[in-house]
């Protein structure tokens, strides 16, 4: 916990980016929930296959799905999602270009019940 997973339209030039983006997302988004950086995961997927509107090819998309522990009141999750957009928009927006970039967050619950984990030791 947290779970993260950056999905974003494979064409935009932010590659390179994203490992960083992911770290900060990791510091902001720890303070905000008050939770331990080790615990902290994030997937980055590009996606080749994304149709936003007429199907212009203008049109890209960079989606932040983050999910924590129920039991977090939804100020919590709102800031937590707006602190998240402004990290985002800070570390890619300059890099789009020319296209046309919707940036979203959705914050959901990761139920505690069905939430199961296990660390090894790197040091054994």
């Amino acid at each position: 916990m947290p779970q993260i997973e950056i999905e974003y339209s494979a064409k935009l030039p932010i590659r390179d980016e994203l490992p960083k983006l992911a770290v900060d997302l990791h510091y902001v988004i720890a303070r905000q929930v008050d939770a331990e950086l080790a615990s902290f995961k994030t997937r980055i997927s590009p996606l080749e296959n994304v149709v936003i509107a007429d199907g212009d090819d203008k049109y890209a998309m960079v989606h932040l799905d983050i999910r924590l522990l129920s039991g977090r009141g939804d100020a919590v999750k709102f800031a937590t999602g707006e602190a998240a957009l402004a990290v985002l928009r800070d570390r890619l927006e300059w890099l789009v270009g020319d296209y046309a970039v919707q940036f979203t967050v959705e914050v959901h619950d990761l139920d505690r019940v069905n939430y199961h984990k296990h660390v090894t030791d790197a040091s054994t």
